[in-house]
């Protein structure tokens, strides 16, 4: 199948389809397509990224269908392939096909509801309750049980501090103009003020002195945010979406990335003072360790200036082009507006020893 005209004849056969684009689907560009057979059920048909390997994509499938084994339903259905669409990659790849690229496809039962921005505070707590239960079944994955160990996220941000130590953001400034997405460079340019203002060079050198306790491990999503939370009309949480980017992690990642990834309500004031009810709904569900706890914070700061690092280095650096670069900015400037708050928080949290 080719990715401008997806062929869902690997699950659904024969049967007649219309098939379309699904608009706003991130920033990842994956192909993504709704797909409608006469029958009248909606799917979702989607690309992983073209670099995933067979035994990642199998092992997100396995999770998926795992998690709904063990009643967490709000977990996409996905779908398996058809006898007659051709012989699976592998027994363990039953609901992948790749296209002539060698590309794997997906092909995954629709959830009707929508993602909210701005989500009420009864519907945040929801969602962190989801969220744990989804945390608690996904602990009993076969194979795959909790452990002991440093959290890998934690690791790649003490590794990212240290790049950013070695080429920070004010070199950008003169190369950036040059760049497709020159448009931006007024926000890299605010960010490097913002950094040098608070700190940014202490809050680096904290990031980089510091040694990661062990905390427990197991399978998460790791790219749970607003965009991948359906709510239905009633603000009951219809279901997560877009698995991809599951693996190991401390259960904390997905707290931060989803919690942090909702603006703040105005008569709650910013980050952590916020949090507090729906991480008590998490833990109504899944108490959450002491270190857990304290990750959470930290990972937020962090995410925030990783997440801008991230930014810059696919528009600046490596000259990436978005189908949308409205929301690119829109997504930049969340980030910018979060930086001074980050940078203080990463100058005085530690996520274990320094």
């Amino acid at each position: 199948m080719h990715r401008t005209h997806p062929d869902p004849s690997p699950w659904l056969g024969s049967e007649p389809v219309a098939i379309s684009p699904l608009g706003g689907s991130g920033f990842s560009g994956a192909g993504v397509f709704v797909v409608q057979p006469a029958s009248g059920a909606r799917f979702v048909l989607k690309n992983f990224a073209p670099t995933t390997p067979l035994s990642h994509a199998a092992w997100v499938h396995e999770l998926m269908r795992h998690l709904r084994a063990c009643g967490v339903t709000t977990v996409p259905r996905v779908m398996p392939l058809e006898a007659e669409g051709g012989p699976a990659l592998d027994r363990a790849s039953a609901t992948l096909a790749a296209d002539r690229s060698g590309t794997l496809w997906e092909l995954i039962a629709w959830i009707p509801g929508a993602a909210r921005a701005t989500p009420g505070l009864v519907e945040v707590a929801r969602a962190l309750a989801e969220l744990a239960r989804l945390h608690q079944a996904a602990a009993t994955l076969p194979g795959a049980p909790p452990r002991v160990e440093p959290s890998p996220g934690v690791a790649r941000r003490i590794d990212q501090a240290r790049r950013m130590q070695a080429a920070p953001w004010r070199r950008l400034e003169h190369t950036a103009s040059c760049r497709p997405a020159a448009v931006l460079h007024e926000r890299l340019l605010r960010a490097v003020e913002i950094f040098e203002t608070h700190g940014g060079d202490r809050a680096l050198a904290r990031l980089t002195a510091t040694a990661a306790i062990p905390v427990v491990t197991q399978p998460v999503l790791r790219d749970v945010w607003s965009d991948h939370v359906l709510f239905a009309d009633d603000g009951s949480v219809a279901g997560f979406i877009d698995f991809h980017a599951a693996g190991r992690d401390t259960p904390a990642t997905d707290l931060a990335r989803l919690l942090g990834s909702w603006p703040p309500d105005d008569h709650r004031g910013p980050g952590p003072e916020r949090w507090q009810e729906a991480i008590a709904a998490y833990e109504a569900v899944r108490p959450l360790a002491p270190e857990e706890r304290t990750l959470i914070p930290w990972l937020h700061a962090t995410g925030v200036i990783c997440g801008l690092e991230n930014w810059f280095r696919w528009l600046f650096i490596e000259g990436r082009t978005f189908a949308d670069m409205r929301r690119v900015a829109e997504r930049i400037d969340r980030l910018i507006q979060r930086l001074p708050t980050a940078l203080d928080t990463a100058c005085n949290a530690s996520p274990g020893r320094n």
